[in-house]
């Protein structure tokens, strides 16, 4: 009898409800008021001992624990303390990142302007755009077509 009701009727048991939950959730009558201790009871087994009382806060609010630590160690602050070597490298990093953006960008902008110009417009040869993609498309059919055979003869073997 191990489900839902019954861990209802074990929390009513140990006193932490006070009423019959199945029967409260199901809209039945209540087969008891209160903790049930005296038999006849739906409980297998007998009742737990009362749980210590929790020391609960008045109010929700979160208090951080204080480590203690000896006098001669000091207190964790919760930031991270990277070492100056890896700051300096993450600079170096960031800075070689940066040139390196601003020189790409600067190719970027000459092609840009070259391509509103019309010069790179008219350097494209459009039959050997068109032939290239028709070429494409015929070697990705025939990788599937060949592919799709060698697959249907190990079948038919």
């Amino acid at each position: 009898m191990n489900n839902w009701a019954y861990n209802l009727d074990m929390l009513a048991q140990n006193n932490v409800l006070d009423f019959d939950a199945p029967s409260f959730i199901t809209d039945q009558a209540p087969r008891y008021i209160g903790a049930p201790s005296a038999p006849p009871s739906p409980y297998i087994g007998p009742p737990l001992p009362n749980a210590p009382a929790l020391k609960q806060p008045q109010i929700d609010e979160f208090k951080k624990q204080k480590n203690k630590l000896p006098e001669n160690e000091q207190q964790d602050s919760g930031f991270i303390k990277n070492p100056s070597w890896k700051k300096w490298a993450f600079g170096i990093l960031a800075a070689g990142a940066l040139v390196t953006g601003i020189w790409k960008f600067k190719s970027i902008t000459k092609w840009v302007k070259n391509l509103f110009n019309g010069k790179s417009l008219k350097n494209l040869n459009w039959k050997n755009t068109k032939k290239f993609f028709v070429n494409t498309g015929k070697s990705i059919g025939n990788f599937f077509k060949k592919g799709w055979t060698k697959f249907t003869k190990l079948f038919k073997k």
